[in-house]
């Protein structure tokens, strides 16, 4: 051996305990996505995601004839409740897969690949200067932790789309949208998401108070446009839903798994009245509070975008839907995920940010509301601290969104000081 060698023999060395330092890296974000992915297995090949039974076995089936409104799905008295555009977005997984357990494997992959890119493009907005690799494992290790918050673990056991809803929203509202070298206009995502469940439509009016009327245009085409081309290919099923369907909310809620509106997986302000009033409440009173929220909380999310971030504008219209729908089941709530986000690592939150976001994993993670009794109207039936539990997280909606408004105005103040030439106390 001569000393011409030695250098050769550190030099490999070195690799090794550089490739060792790169594994013991990213081992933990690599056992958080393997679990899971695991769990998601477990969901696709053990369980019946009843939702995407919907999906298929309604939408995809039966999105071509006048049926697709008025058939259940056997054993459960579901009934498809999307626009039309949804089920024919489903019309080829039913004809692709000859197996339930192969097209609910194949949702699984789609929604655990939404949970993951969801992550990863919260955490770029809200810490743009991390790096690409940073953000992707930071991304991958916080896999587990998301889907175990109850909103992310029943939208994939049940085998729902609202992970992918959301996606779509913050990618368009929030990003440069490109897809290669293509820009996709603003607001085209969003009318897309809107007519596959109506719910972002809320965000067309936030695209106008926040001065983006062409993204709100192109929202609206978009939404148009699919609703058009649906009805071209599909007019019955597209006049049954818009003149007839549409109008009855209590269709998603009446059924063996979901025996009224008061369910206590449905978190939105209507269904707390009525269990607070134990029994129900009257449309005359609600409508109007309702759409005086609503405003209230467009406009806070207008101020949000303008005086502290984008990203919080977005999560507080977000919040506002969640508040004003008569109908939020728990599965509906997957913003909480880049809420937590902002919670814990944005420039613009507040004082007590990484707390609030422990605390609300925590919340969202042991899900208080399913400790108390529920199905068969016992939730109208509650007690005083059933009805803090059972509504725990619409408390903590609306604790978010009051939190917001004092973040939001104190931030104004600030920025009012800073303008007249005083030293801001924040």
């Amino acid at each position: 051996m001569t000393t011409q060698n030695l250098p050769v023999r550190g030099s490999s060395q070195q690799t090794t305990r550089t490739l060792r330092a790169r594994v013991a890296h990213w081992a933990p974000a690599t056992l958080s996505f393997a679990a899971a992915l695991t769990l998601g297995l477990y969901f696709a090949l053990r369980t019946y995601e009843v939702d995407l039974g919907v999906y298929l076995r309604l939408g995809g089936r039966y999105v071509f004839t006048s049926h697709l409104y008025s058939f259940t799905l056997p054993n459960t008295g579901l009934l498809f409740t999307y626009p039309p555009f949804a089920a024919l977005l489903f019309s080829p997984w039913q004809r692709a897969f000859s197996t339930v357990d192969a097209v609910q494997l194949g949702w699984t992959f789609v929604n655990l690949a939404a949970l993951v890119t969801l992550l990863a493009l919260s955490i770029r907005i809200v810490k743009p200067d991390l790096g690409r690799a940073s953000t992707a494992r930071l991304a991958f290790l916080l896999t587990m932790p998301a889907l175990l918050l109850n909103p992310v673990f029943l939208t994939v056991g049940f085998g729902q789309i609202n992970l992918v809803v959301a996606l779509l929203v913050l990618w368009d509202l929030l990003t440069a949208r490109r897809i290669g070298r293509y820009e996709v206009p603003l607001g085209v995502a969003t009318g897309l998401a809107a007519a596959v469940k109506l719910t972002p439509l809320i965000f067309v009016p936030y695209l106008l108070l926040t001065g983006r009327a062409r993204g709100a245009r192109n929202a609206l085409a978009a939404f148009f446009a699919c609703g058009l081309m649906t009805f071209a290919v599909s007019p019955q099923s597209s006049v049954a839903y818009w003149t007839k369907a549409l109008f009855e909310p209590a269709r998603t809620a009446t059924s063996v798994l979901t025996p009224g509106l008061s369910f206590i997986s449905n978190q939105s302000l209507w269904s707390l009245a009525m269990r607070l009033h134990h029994g129900a409440v009257s449309s005359a009173l609600m409508i109007p509070v309702l759409v005086v929220v609503g405003a209230a909380g467009l406009w806070l999310a207008a101020s949000a975008h303008r005086r502290s971030s984008p990203m919080l504008g977005v999560l507080l219209c977000a919040t506002t839907c969640l508040i004003v729908s008569p109908i939020t089941w728990v599965h509906h709530m997957v913003w909480v995920v880049p809420t937590i986000l902002w919670l814990a690592l944005a420039e613009d939150r507040p004082r007590l940010g990484r707390t609030m976001a422990v605390g609300a994993a925590l919340l969202f993670w042991s899900a208080p509301i399913w400790w108390v009794p529920h199905a068969r109207l016992l939730e109208l039936r509650l007690n005083a601290w059933q009805l803090v539990a059972g509504n725990s997280f619409f408390w903590a909606t609306a604790l978010f969104m009051a939190g917001a408004a004092f973040h939001v105005l104190r931030r104004n103040r600030a920025g009012l000081a800073l303008a007249g030439g005083v030293q801001s106390w924040d």
